[in-house]
């Protein structure tokens, strides 16, 4: 409704396909008013909404019909001489009605008053994310619930009560400030988060302290959810219907049972969400904004020393790394890797760490074991593996190519950009990092400081920084020398452009010269350089960098054009 508010009002439901049927999946209170609840098929749904609208529709127009009555037999007996002034229908002169007169239609079935529209959980998620970072006024914690489709938030207000005058105030002001942005929420605080999750989906008297907000007082979580169903434990609906058809409906009669019979009949899960509620399982809150853990490790109950087992354990490691990388959108740029071993004499084996770069993000688990592998094949081991943990260090946004059918113009350049990268990784993962650079950049006056080498992996935030415009500098050569060379230069005028010079015992004459360019270093510098650039070209049409340097007039080549 924030996002549309045309609809304020309306009979809104949202409905995604189950099993080859539109059901619904939420719905409005005006929605709820005319009969249609969530589950609901929705031709149901409609066929329902319509029906109740047209019995409201009645009601209405015999109130109306029933208003009107009374008020024209009071108009009769108010105007009972005016009335008598006209033909009565006895006499001759009343008008008769003519069997040929057109009698009116019936009415046309009105549309159904429902407003369906597709479910987006996505959007759902974003709205719900968005609203994480706006309560992040009330805790610094703030978390979505561990559900695929969260519905709520969850927040840690531990030592934060005092801040709002007591828990009591904290949870009327949450509703209070969501209510002005135009929602309607439930507020539960307790000592757990699964017993605030139970009593604000389920409790609707107890624990009241306004109309949508409840407050658990410390130490009495139990009490609070035994008269509670059984769904209120965050149970999957398999074991709620287990338990309703063995006459378990209540946390209370759930708490009679034994122990180990419930684990041995319903699984862990059960004893889990339990102890979750009541305390004696630590439950943190998870945090919004922090970022997942890309990581995945195993232990060998056998340590071994076979390279295909450990290639194996490999790709299931980085095929399940993989996958989540999938999930999130995101590909890997650098990928860690540790070998576990265990030690083989006196000495202590010390873990094996292998690191991989990348020239561009992939999730691609093939590529990224061949990549790994490159590396195992150069080692090892001291002793044989007990474990392993694979990591992805670093992330960046992954990219979306359409594939095409003829790989012309656009594709052609990406499938060559995509063979590059490979390139690259390979080349880097065989040699080591540093072992194929790039020439980046620097904002630095003094050309020779202006540069630096750095590894063609990893550096996906340089590569994706603005690139200068050629008309944002003058023209630079692209050969560029370690350390300028003194020359002697022969000039018309003392500070002029030169005219000849001498380079490795020849004499060039200048035809054309372009300049001078001064750059200077800042004061901040221990040693400043202040010079005096020309790009000149000789007679042969060979075209050199010189400058004059300000101090003392000397004369020096930087650089060749090529």
């Amino acid at each position: 409704m924030l996002t549309r508010p045309e609809l304020k009002g309306q009979a809104v439901v949202l409905h995604e396909t189950q099993r080859g049927t539109e059901r619904i999946v939420a719905c409005s209170a005006r929605a709820v008013a005319l009969g249609v609840t969530v589950g609901m098929p929705l031709a149901e749904a409609t066929a329902l909404a319509g029906q109740g609208e047209r019995e409201k529709g009645e009601g209405r127009r015999e109130k109306r019909e029933e208003g009107g009555a009374k008020r024209q037999s009071h108009s009769l007996m108010v105007d009972a001489k005016p009335q008598a002034a006209f033909p009565l229908p006895s006499s001759p002169l009343a008008p008769r009605p003519s069997p040929l007169a057109p009698r009116p239609w019936p009415l046309a079935p009105r549309p159904s008053p429902l407003a369906p529209r597709p479910s987006d959980p996505l959007a759902d998620r974003r709205a719900l994310e968005s609203l994480a970072e706006w309560s992040a006024r009330f805790s610094p914690i703030v978390g979505l619930e561990n559900s695929t489709t969260p519905e709520g938030l969850l927040l840690d207000v531990t030592g934060l009560a005092h801040l709002f005058d007591g828990e009591a105030s904290l949870a009327e002001r949450i509703v209070r400030d969501f209510a002005r942005r135009g929602l309607t929420v439930r507020v539960a605080v307790a000592d757990t988060i699964g017993a605030a999750w139970a009593t604000a989906h389920f409790q609707h008297s107890a624990f009241s302290i306004q109309h949508s907000a409840f407050l658990v007082p410390p130490g009495e979580v139990l009490p609070a959810l035994r008269p509670l169903p059984v769904a209120a434990l965050r149970l999957p609906a398999e074991t709620v219907e287990l338990l309703r058809q063995l006459g378990v409906d209540r946390i209370g009669q759930l708490e009679a049972l034994p122990r180990d019979e419930l684990s041995s009949r319903f699984g862990p899960e059960l004893l889990r969400r339990w102890d979750q509620a009541i305390g004696r399982l630590v439950e943190p809150v998870p945090m919004h904004g922090q970022p997942p853990q890309l990581e995945a490790d195993c232990s060998l109950e056998h340590p071994t020393t076979r390279r295909e087992t450990i290639e194996a354990v490999l790709e299931q490691l980085i095929g399940h790394l993989a996958q989540m990388l999938l999930g999130l959108g995101r590909g890997a740029m650098r990928l860690e890797c540790r070998l576990d071993c265990i030690s083989v004499g006196p000495a202590r084996a010390e873990p094996v760490q292998l690191s991989v770069g990348l020239f561009r993000p992939t999730a691609a688990a093939g590529h990224l074991c061949s990549l790994v592998q490159m590396q195992l094949e150069r080692l090892r081991l001291p002793g044989p593996l007990s474990g392993m943990h694979v990591a992805a260090a670093t992330t960046a946004p992954l990219l979306e190519e359409q594939q095409e059918l003829f790989s012309l113009g656009d594709g052609l350049a990406r499938r060559h950009a995509r063979y590059l990268a490979e390139l690259v990784e390979r080349l880097s993962s065989r040699l080591g990092r540093r072992s194929v650079l790039r020439v980046r950049l620097l904002s630095d006056a003094q050309p020779e400081l202006a540069w630096r080498y750095d590894p063609l992996v990893e550096n996906s935030r340089h590569r994706s920084s603005r690139k200068q415009s050629p008309a944002e500098l003058p023209p630079r050569p692209l050969r560029l020398l370690r350390r300028p060379v003194a020359l002697s230069v022969t000039s018309i005028i003392p500070e002029g452009p030169p005219v000849r010079f001498q380079f490795c015992g020849r004499s060039d004459r200048i035809a054309q010269h372009w300049g001078p360019e001064r750059i200077e270093t800042g004061w901040w510098r221990n040693h400043t350089v202040g010079r005096d650039y020309y790009q000149v070209e000789t007679t042969t049409g060979h075209r050199y960098w010189l400058f004059r340097r300000l101090r003392d007039g000397r004369w020096f080549m930087h650089g060749t054009f090529e």
